[in-house]
């Protein structure tokens, strides 16, 4: 089974039905929903998620949304490991290495996020929800 690893930004584009990201990546979760596939989430993204559903939403739809989440996703821990290599690593963004760092501890095969560019590195592969869907197809073609 498939480990995948979700970016803050494919769940924002699930929970706020953000157009035309939304599709794509609810299917993506979908697989983790139907147990096709292991799904996870740092454990750093939550207080994030929290502070920007509430921009959108009132507060206790915003935690309903991190319960529903929760159960679906497994919490990738942010351990100091996951720390020290985000701190020495060559990432801009300080929370995206944490992300990254935090996806391959917990042995993520993809990591889903819209924003390619910010995530260099090996170890895990990083694709957008059409990539990943797209690659789905294209093994499925294979088999048969």
């Amino acid at each position: 089974m498939k480990a995948l690893f979700f970016d803050i930004n494919i769940v924002l584009d699930i929970f706020l039905k953000r157009e035309p990201f939304y599709r794509a990546s609810a299917q993506v979760f979908s697989l983790v929903e139907n147990k096709q596939a292991k799904g996870y989430l740092s454990a750093v993204s939550y207080p994030i998620l929290f502070y920007l559903l509430k921009q959108e939403l009132d507060r206790d739809e915003a935690i309903r949304v991190l319960q529903k989440i929760r159960i679906v996703l497994k919490t990738a821990p942010a351990l100091e490991k996951v720390i020290d290599s985000a701190l020495s690593s060559d990432f801009r963004d300080f929370e995206d290495a944490i992300q990254y760092y935090s996806a391959l501890e917990v042995k993520s095969d993809y990591f889903i996020t819209r924003n390619k560019k910010d995530f260099s590195g090996v170890g895990v592969q990083v694709l957008t929800p059409d990539e990943f869907l797209a690659l789905l197809k294209a093994q499925s073609s294979d088999q048969d």
